[in-house]
């Protein structure tokens, strides 16, 4: 079964055939279109669609068995993961996500900025150069820093 990838086309993103997101989804390239994300998954902002139309999502919901007996004991219907590939143009803010318990209540308390209530563990691993910022600065730096000296 062949899936076709949801792609997100923000800012960040490459332009046109510059990005690998483009060319791995294989959809029709503009060069002046930002292509950012690529998603294999059931995501509901970004479900990929099986070659009937349907998406994954709606796939796994008709048929939860096809995750077989150990997810969906673990999971329930629904699909563990979010397989991303990023094409990025420009440096990208940092972001925190919650563990479970945490994304839980979030959600619960205000579902409009947070419409998951699943954490998001994430590993990254590069196909192309890139530089990336890791570590925070030490406490003196950042109070020097705020305290303008």
């Amino acid at each position: 079964m062949l899936l076709q990838p949801s792609v997100k086309n923000y800012p960040w993103g490459r332009l046109g055939g510059e990005s690998l997101v483009a060319e791995l989804a294989g959809v029709a390239i503009s060069e002046t279109t930002p292509y950012a994300e690529l998603w294999m998954g059931a995501h509901p902002s970004g479900p990929s669609t099986l070659p009937d139309g349907t998406t994954l999502l709606n796939y796994i919901q008709q048929n939860p068995e096809s995750l077989g007996k150990g997810v969906l004991e673990k999971f329930g219907p629904n699909l563990p993961f979010l397989f991303k590939v990023l094409s990025v143009a420009q440096g990208l803010s940092i972001q925190a996500h919650p563990d479970i318990p945490l994304a839980k209540i979030l959600h619960q308390r205000d579902p409009k900025n947070y419409p998951d209530d699943n954490h998001k563990p994430e590993m990254a691993i590069a196909v192309t150069p890139f530089e990336v910022l890791c570590g925070f600065r030490s406490l003196g730096e950042i109070q020097t820093y705020i305290q303008g000296k």
